[in-house]
């Protein structure tokens, strides 16, 4: 007998991250594991490879799986488990860029160095490289607000996972933006 499609998925419905989570604290199977990687490697490794390179992006993804590993048993229920990812990705990342000495204290009203090069530059290259670039040049946090607005996460979503009040977030974000139009030949 087939099923109507509409009742299919009462019978087996698809589960949360937040129950993927749950699950997998609480027996250890892998297959809980391994379907929230399958959800979240991808979006989370892009992050990670907007603010590093190749290399330290693939490296802080496997921390960032190791770390889920070993805290997903302490029991304590995540809400957003998205969030909850991307916030270990991040203070992996920014630990690293720490040890290594490469990370950037900018202030958010310094002016870009060299703009008029880069828009140069930018003439030469395809609109997706010139709009990587252009990412790659903002400072760090601007960068940071506008990928994770990028990867779905509201102002208050990117306002817990940076740790940072609403009006900073909303000031990197326009801050980046308005970079981002100068950078690009597109502001007034």
């Amino acid at each position: 007998m087939k099923l109507p499609s509409m009742m299919k998925g009462w019978l087996n419905p698809t589960s949360t991250p937040e129950r993927l989570l749950m699950d997998y604290a609480a027996t250890s199977e892998q297959k809980y594991l391994t379907l929230l990687v399958a959800q979240f490697n991808l979006p989370l490794y892009h992050f990670l490879l907007s603010l590093s390179s190749k290399e330290l992006a693939e490296d802080i993804l496997q921390t960032t799986w190791l770390k889920v590993i070993r805290i997903a048993g302490d029991n304590q229920a995540h809400t957003n488990v998205k969030s909850w990812l991307f916030t270990i990705a991040r203070n992996t990342l920014i630990d690293e860029l720490r040890q290594q000495q490469k990370w950037q204290w900018q202030e958010l009203h310094d002016d870009l160095v060299h703009a008029s090069n880069l828009s140069k530059e930018f003439e030469k290259s395809s609109q997706l490289a010139k709009f990587n670039e252009a990412i790659t040049a903002l400072p760090y946090y601007q960068r940071e607000a506008f990928i994770f607005q990028q990867e779905g996460f509201s102002i208050t979503e990117i306002c817990q996972l940076t740790n940072e009040p609403f009006e900073t977030v909303k000031s990197r974000l326009r801050y980046a933006r308005n970079n981002l139009k100068t950078l690009l030949g597109t502001g007034s």
